[in-house]
């Protein structure tokens, strides 16, 4: 066993108690995904990570924040952009109100830009809803479906899809959908996960009421989305867990919420385009690229805080 590995090993061990999330990891530890640190990334991180692209991420979030959020990642921007989640749960029970906080991760740990925040709402009918913000004070109560500049939207009750509504443009298009894998307790790998990215300047046909840009990747009609996938966790027998080596090796902390998303490139070679998994209780890293934007990233990962176990 490498000394990552054990290392990884070890907080699995000593972690469990603490590691409790809105959908408890403690229902099934035998999905959790213990991070690996990429060798190449603890070598030459700087190196790994520069490219030719003129894409200047930290200046446009100091000149113009909004268009930040709403920009697409560059294609020839091959680095990652560094953020991170922290989550705060407010009220007696830490349930009924959460919040969460999208911060950009500049060069040192005092360089940090709150980009957009979130509010999880409970709608009628039991649907649960996030919404999406700038910054707002008092946003428990004050971030809401007319302010907000998206809303990622549950489908079902048992929480297995959600749709990210776009309130900033008439008629609110969908942006993008996940799809989570039904999940049954004592299954022996961790949770799959499929994401829609919705071009919505190359769409030609309207959605009917009701539908969603899910129906129309399950019909057949997907020209206008672009398809990513979470990498598949390798099995360690040895240590009878689920490893995944994160490239930017910000992921410290063992759960069933890490990940990492892939697109097929034209050889279908898997190249990330996504990171995401836990640094502390309450903190979670988030990095991201093309073919992304802050919105869009922040909500995919909005969508894996709520249990879709089921028995």
């Amino acid at each position: 066993m490498t000394n990552l590995e054990s290392q990884a090993t070890e907080n699995l061990t000593h972690h469990d108690d603490d590691d409790i999330d809105d959908d408890d990891d403690q229902l099934n530890s035998q999905h959790k995904i213990v991070p690996l640190a990429s060798e190449i990334n603890k070598q030459d991180s700087w190196k790994k990570t520069t490219n030719q692209s003129n894409f200047d991420a930290a200046n446009l979030i100091k000149t113009d924040i909004k268009k930040y959020v709403s920009t697409t990642i560059p294609e020839d921007h091959s680095g990652f952009i560094h953020c991170h989640i922290k989550r705060e749960k407010e009220g007696r029970t830490k349930a009924f109100s959460t919040i969460y906080y999208l911060y950009f991760d500049g060069q040192t740990t005092d360089d940090q830009s709150l980009l957009l925040i979130a509010r999880k709402h409970f709608a009628v009918g039991g649907h649960s809803e996030y919404f999406i913000g700038y910054n707002v004070d008092n946003p428990s109560k004050n971030l809401n479906e007319e302010n907000s500049i998206a809303k990622l939207k549950r489908t079902t009750n048992i929480g297995h899809e959600y749709v990210l509504y776009d309130h900033q443009k008439t008629g609110k298009p969908q942006l993008a959908a996940m799809l989570y894998e039904k999940h049954l307790i004592g299954k022996g790998h961790p949770r799959r996960l499929d994401v829609l990215l919705h071009d919505t300047e190359k769409t030609t046909r309207q959605l009917k009421d009701n539908e969603t840009i899910i129906d129309e990747w399950a019909a057949g009609h997907s020209n206008d989305l672009m398809q990513l996938r979470n990498k598949i966790p390798v099995f360690n027998e040895e240590t009878k867990s689920h490893h995944l080596t994160f490239v930017e090796s910000r992921v410290i902390q063992p759960s069933h919420k890490n990940f990492q998303l892939v697109m097929l490139t034209t050889n279908n070679a898997e190249h990330i385009v996504m990171e995401f998994g836990r640094i502390d209780a309450n903190n979670f890293a988030l990095d991201y690229r093309y073919p992304l934007r802050a919105t869009e990233a922040f909500a995919i990962a909005l969508s894996c805080f709520h249990n879709r176990f089921t028995t």
